[in-house]
């Protein structure tokens, strides 16, 4: 019986284009594979890759699936497979794991002819070759055989790698210049992605998805909860917006009170500790943007200070791993609500000032 072969694409997949599905169909016609799998790199891996400028473009685990899984609907011979995602292991590792769930399927890694040079230095590369084979891509460069019979490695593991032509039209389609364009509202990227991406990428923001202030430090620290500005809330004065949200926890007026001259580091330490108010959960993202609001509206200077960031993402990264208010700048994750609420009162100043 004929033993069946796959070929695995890794990538960053953030997002997925048209490039990376002809890419990865060419390839399993040219050797007549079953499968083609799609193998998404861990978050980690993907922020490491992006310049600090584009952190905020860094997609959530959850988005880059559904968009590969969107493209895989539409051709039963393509899959993903998390393993690489969920691990954040090497590439040799990564082919081990998805042979462990196709015991008789044969292993063929898509590259480059570009990325062929550092295979040698590769992680456990000798038992990659006695496993796995390479199936490189070819874009109008030199012959493999030529690249081959330049390293010792690569002739001595001839056998291991094969090539096939890429399909045209793709060279010009990069993730790169797809975030650009649709940062800048540039229409004419949407042909680089299947129309099923392109809703997921709409519908969750990423058209339009402009420069991004990404810590509350420096230039941008009066965005903080813990810059100094004076705020009057719920009949009581506060010293800065952290001592007002976090005397809201409780409802006794004699402990609200003693935050009012209280500086944010403490006011955030003894707001843990005060009898939470049992509706708590349910009211604070409300109370946020209340005692956001007092600030910025109650402070003239720190409101146009809000508005010059323009269209800017506002995003509350930080370190100590707050998921809920901010994002996680080491794991790349987080809800992030004060930086959605920052900018939901940036819009109503705006609003206000075109009436």
């Amino acid at each position: 019986m004929k033993q069946k072969k796959a070929v695995v694409m890794g990538g960053s997949f953030n997002p997925p284009t048209i490039a990376h599905e002809q890419l990865l169909k060419a390839a399993v016609e040219a050797i007549g594979a079953d499968y083609g799998i799609f193998a998404p790199a861990s978050q980690p891996y993907v922020a490491k890759k992006l310049k600090k400028k584009e952190r905020h473009w860094v997609m959530e685990d959850r988005l880059r699936l559904e968009m590969l899984h969107a493209i895989c609907a539409g051709d039963p011979r393509l899959r993903v497979d998390e393993s690489e995602m969920q691990a954040d292991c090497r590439t040799f590792e990564t082919m081990c794991l998805i042979q462990e769930k196709l015991p008789d399927v044969k292993l063929f890694f898509l590259m480059g002819m570009d990325k062929l040079y550092v295979v040698p230095r590769w992680y456990e590369i000798e038992a990659f070759v006695e496993r796995f084979d390479f199936l490189v891509v070819q874009r109008g460069q030199p012959p493999l055989e030529k690249v081959l019979e330049g390293n010792d490695f690569l002739r001595a593991h001839r056998d291991a790698f094969h090539t096939f032509q890429a399909p045209e039209g793709l060279s010009e389609i990069s993730s790169s210049a797809l975030r650009s364009g649709l940062r800048a509202k540039d229409n004419s990227v949407r042909a680089w992605l299947r129309p099923e991406v392109w809703s997921i990428l709409e519908k969750n923001g990423y058209y339009g998805l402009g420069d991004c202030i990404d810590e509350f430090r420096e230039d941008y620290r009066f965005l903080s909860n813990f810059y100094p500005s004076v705020i009057r809330y719920q009949g009581l004065t506060y010293q800065n917006a952290e001592a007002a949200f976090q005397a809201q926890k409780c409802l006794d007026p004699e402990v609200q009170v003693q935050f009012c001259e209280m500086i944010p580091a403490k006011a955030k330490g003894i707001g843990r500790r005060v009898p939470l108010r049992a509706d708590w959960e349910a009211v604070k993202l409300t109370v946020m943007l209340d005692v956001v609001r007092a600030k910025f509206t109650q402070n003239p200077d720190l409101a146009g200070r809000l508005l010059e960031t323009g269209d800017k993402v506002l995003m509350e990264g930080n370190k100590w791993g707050d998921t809920f208010w901010g994002m996680d700048l080491r794991s790349r994750r987080g809800e992030n609500h004060l930086g959605k609420i920052l900018m939901q009162v940036r819009a109503e100043l705006l609003e206000a000032m075109e009436k």
